[in-house]
């Protein structure tokens, strides 16, 4: 890893508040700055709804080849495409986790949200030592914004989820395999992987709102397999 003191000089050039976790999979070892800072989550609390999810489809609860509608009051703007397509369109619950990953589609998102329920992806958050992680609004709710209800969570809590993937701890090895194929897929690519070969495998979750700029993933290498997340607030 790059010397602490370059880290922290090239973060020094930044505004605003930084947060970062960087862990060495292969060694154990880490460097952090400000990791217990709570941030607003923007679209990185989509991981733990992503793995609310296959929670309940591993205990039988929800079929992810089980087609679904997106409801009217679902289909809010910012990223995504099922907004813009058919409303009688019926993709499959697993088309639209993917793409509340791969595309950051707000609509999936929501549509999600009512499936899993809020309370549901809180409480697997804290089954999984999630500490400052919570989902308190669905996507492009300002009402609920205004009135002090934001989601939010820590570069910690998302370090620590994204070893659970890579360890197989989130819900079964199965299952967070799955989890991580997905977010290799990710599209949003201007940020993390923005300067790397186009080679080099990350599964990660972008996240952004007004003054908000976070990246997490997973970094696999031929030796070594490091996990970042960076959470950046001006």
């Amino acid at each position: 890893m790059l010397p602490e003191r370059q880290i922290l000089e090239l973060l020094g050039t930044l505004e605003g508040e930084v947060g970062l976790y960087l862990e060495d999979l292969a060694t154990g070892e880490t460097f952090t700055v400000n990791p217990d800072r709570v941030f607003p989550s923007a679209s990185v609390i989509k991981i733990p709804i992503l793995a609310a999810l296959f929670a309940l489809a591993e205990e039988g609860k929800v079929d992810l080849a089980g087609e679904i509608t997106i409801k009217p009051e679902n289909r809010v703007g910012g990223c995504g495409v099922l907004s813009e397509l058919n409303p009688g369109l019926k993709p499959t619950v697993l088309d639209v986790a993917t793409l509340m990953i791969i595309q950051s589609d707000n609509a999936a998102t929501n549509e999600l949200i009512d499936l899993v329920g809020m309370d549901r992806v809180n409480g697997f958050a804290g089954e999984l030592g999630l500490e400052q992680t919570r989902l308190q609004r669905k996507m492009m709710d300002s009402e609920a914004v205004k009135q002090g209800r934001d989601n939010f969570t820590s570069p910690r809590d998302i370090g620590r989820l994204l070893r659970l993937l890579v360890e197989g701890k989130v819900v079964s090895r199965e299952a967070s395999a799955k989890m991580l194929d997905i977010m290799k897929r990710q599209q949003l690519r201007n940020k993390l992987p923005a300067l790397l070969p186009e080679d080099v495998i990350i599964a990660h979750k972008t996240g952004d709102l007004n003054r908000l700029e976070h990246d997490v993933g997973v970094f696999f290498l031929p030796e070594h397999t490091y996990i970042l997340a960076i959470f950046t607030n001006c």
